[in-house]
């Protein structure tokens, strides 16, 4: 049978066929509100977070290890105590470690031999010596506090000063309590790569990590492994990333840019950058980190 108009929505169907032409009306009807309301997706609201594609940031590479001893003379006793702190060792490494006469830059004998300093998975010691029969307290100049590369004193790469520090008593005296604390921040006049210095400079754009070493002071010629790594030099981690050998020149300079693709972001803290004795990280003195620096964002 036919449908009989009621109206132009209103229909009396006598058949199958017009109640399917019904139902297939009423669906197109809803397909268009759809359409109209759109797809369903909003666009982002000022609370959504958005891909940061542009960073910048920058590390001071300074010397390392670095740190400093305390000395403590008591009287009574005539006990001499030394404590040597430091960070950015090769972790889990040991270093001898000396008193001794005369100064960094002209080194003397030694003084009294110091317990080794052994450093931490994270590259950190603190090691405390105690010297009896120390007479006449700590002296007003003369005395220096010496750091080995290590495990050994033997061959010449192991005997290499890693850090030192001159120790200066600005009242020395014999009748009561002394505490001299000394800066370890540098390896004056031990060579090979101790005095390196530098900067490092990165640009992350499009998830492509652009890192620009420049550093001083290493042995001529020399080469060098270099990472990103996470943690800090006052507490070392695991490589994040392998950088580029840096490669010294005739006068000891050196500018290395490393190219990392496939990287999300420059965090604001957690980052930091190691230069290494040598590209032999399987050895304690080829690992030494001679240079370090915190990366921090600029932008």
């Amino acid at each position: 049978m036919a449908c009989r108009k009621k109206g132009a929505f209103s229909m009396k169907c006598y058949s199958l066929n017009c109640l399917f032409s019904r139902f297939l009306a009423v669906g197109a009807i809803m397909a268009l509100l759809l359409v109209g309301c759109g797809s369903g997706e909003h666009p982002p609201t000022a609370n959504q977070p958005t891909a940061v594609t542009n960073l910048t940031a920058s590390a001071v590479l300074k010397h390392m290890p670095q740190g400093s001893a305390l000395l403590t003379w008591t009287p009574g006793n005539q006990t001499l105590n030394v404590n040597v702190h430091l960070y950015g060792l090769a972790p889990s490494s040991t270093h001898p470690t000396r008193l001794q006469s005369g100064s960094c830059s002209k080194q003397g004998p030694i003084v009294y031999t110091l317990n080794n300093v052994v450093a931490d998975a994270h590259g950190v010691a603190s090691v405390t010596t105690q010297i009896k029969n120390v007479k006449n307290g700590i002296p007003a100049s003369g005395w220096y506090v010496n750091v080995h590369n290590g495990p050994g004193l033997s061959p010449a790469d192991q005997f290499l000063p890693i850090v030192c520090g001159d120790i200066s008593n600005p009242a020395p005296t014999t009748t009561s309590l002394e505490q001299i604390t000394t800066p370890l921040i540098s390896a004056q006049g031990s060579g090979d790569s101790e005095s390196a210095h530098g900067s490092a400079h990165l640009q992350l754009a499009h998830n492509i990590l652009t890192v620009t070493l420049v550093l001083s002071g290493l042995q001529p010629d020399s080469t060098h492994a270099a990472h990103i790594h996470a943690g800090s030099c006052q507490s070392q981690g695991a490589v994040v990333y392998p950088l580029d050998v840096v490669k010294a020149d005739s006068s000891g300079n050196a500018s290395e840019t490393t190219t990392i693709p496939n990287v999300k972001t420059i965090p604001a803290s957690g980052w930091y950058i190691n230069v290494h004795q040598s590209t032999n990280l399987s050895a304690q003195t080829g690992f030494d980190p001679i240079a370090c620096g915190d990366v921090q964002l600029t932008s």
